[in-house]
């Protein structure tokens, strides 16, 4: 009765306003909103089933920025809300909320109450492969970094907390698979009271016993992200940027024969809080197998070029205990280009930045058998406006040219040949990436 009233105001109001109104029936309800005005109307269902003192909130730094998502829980084909929310009264109790229909009509099926200052982690999986759905929220607890788990079974129409008696505590998570293709929970908890810090490394699988520890062990740094995905052409793993001081130790855990164990430690010689706003591990190549970011610095950098203007040289697990680079790249997004170096230069050649007036060079050369540096060949980038003004050398060569950003790029080859590899505008110009532009 409650919402029936609710929405025969809204319909008074509208009418009175001389505005059109279109109910949404339960069809296009447990759909994603088709537009403003239908998003409009299925936030103002769910907040109907919240109480006076509740509000949905949008949970931070999760992919899925939204306050409420659509899913089939009960795999009846027809999906199920879940909304999250906050009590506005109380700064530390939230949680989620199951709306289902019956009849055509939208009921309150579950409520999860949980306590934190925020929604950090949610995911929907049969980690047991019983055919019921578990639930995991994790939540900010309030103390630094740490979070909380809580984990939720859907059984028989009825949703019990699993872990009530001894909840998950993590600073980062993830969701893996075992060799048998089950779902398991990889946790990471870092313990920043000694100088030192360290990070306890924890594999869950979960069971008719319930949540239960199958591998255990602690590694020097701080664990700040994990990443789950293909680390071969057919083997999963679970990458782990372990931050010190002054590097990055990467980890990789998979699992073996004997269970669980780290196979891989791969230093990156640099300070991960430079590298806040770019990938660690990502699809580089498109080969569907994740890499590992690492930085090819410049000899000498007198300019204000960081680390995000640095070759990043994509590194891939060898199988081994090493890992061999796939791809380096020097990423240019304010001029709107990316250079790929061939893999076979990168032994041979070095890297500078230089500013010369108001262009911005990024010089490649070479150590001779005399033990001389020589420049190989040099880019860069050049405003529209200083090239209609510009006069080029003999050795200059236009590799492309981008008209959305009024951008003309141009290289300076000034050693055709170097170690036995030939140099020429055709190769450069295969290097080159323009992002909405053309080669030449």
């Amino acid at each position: 009765m409650k919402i029936k009233l609710y929405f025969l105001c809204c319909l008074l109001s509208l009418l009175l306003v001389g505005c059109e109104f279109e109910f949404v029936s339960p069809d296009s309800l447990i759909q994603a909103p088709a537009s403003n005005q239908e998003k409009l109307q299925q936030k103002q269902l769910i907040t109907s089933f919240l109480g006076r003192e509740e509000n949905l909130i949008v949970p931070k730094g999760m992919d899925n920025n939204n306050a409420y998502q659509f899913i089939d829980l009960d795999r009846d084909g027809e999906d199920e809300i879940i909304a999250f929310y906050a009590n506005k009264e109380n700064n530390f109790m939230l949680g989620f909320l199951i709306l289902d229909q019956s009849d055509r009509q939208w009921f309150l099926s579950h409520k999860a109450i949980a306590y934190g200052t925020d929604i950090h982690y949610f995911s929907v999986k049969d980690l047991d492969d019983d055919g019921n759905m578990e639930l995991l929220l994790g939540v900010r607890t309030g103390y630094g970094s740490l979070k909380e788990l809580y984990l939720y079974q859907l059984k028989q129409g009825e949703m019990q907390e699993v872990t009530s008696g001894d909840r998950i505590t993590y600073d980062e998570i993830t969701l893996a698979k075992n060799v048998n293709n089950k779902n398991v929970i990889v946790t990471a908890h870092t313990d920043t009271t000694v100088l030192v810090g360290s990070s306890n490394i924890v594999v869950y699988e979960y069971g008719q016993d319930g949540i239960y520890s199958v591998y255990d062990e602690t590694f020097d740094g701080y664990c700040s992200e994990m990443r789950f995905d293909k680390v071969s052409k057919d083997q999963y793993g679970v990458y782990l940027a372990m931050r010190h001081n002054h590097f990055v130790n990467v980890l990789l855990l998979k699992e073996t024969e004997e269970g669980f164990a780290m196979l891989l430690e791969q230093t990156l010689p640099y300070d991960y809080e430079d590298m806040s706003n770019m990938d660690l591990f990502r699809d580089e190549n498109g080969d569907g197998i994740l890499e590992v970011c690492s930085l090819w610095e410049p000899e000498n950098n007198n300019t204000t070029k960081t680390y995000q203007d640095y070759i990043q040289v994509w590194l891939q697990w060898d199988g081994q205990e090493g890992m061999k680079a796939v791809d380096a790249v020097l990423e240019n997004h304010a001029e709107g280009y990316r250079f790929s170096v061939p893999l076979e230069w990168m032994d041979s050649l070095y890297y500078d930045f230089r500013t010369e007036g108001t262009l911005s060079w990024v010089d490649f050369y070479y150590e001779t058998g005399t033990f001389v540096f020589e420049t190989v060949f040099s880019i860069a980038a050049v405003d529209q406006l200083t090239w209609d003004t510009m006069k080029l050398k003999e050795d200059m060569v236009v590799l492309g040219n981008n008209p959305i950003n009024n951008k003309i790029y141009i290289a300076d080859i000034q050693n055709q040949q170097f170690n036995g590899f030939q140099v020429d505008a055709s190769r450069l110009i295969s290097c080159l990436q323009i992002e909405g532009g053309e080669r030449k």
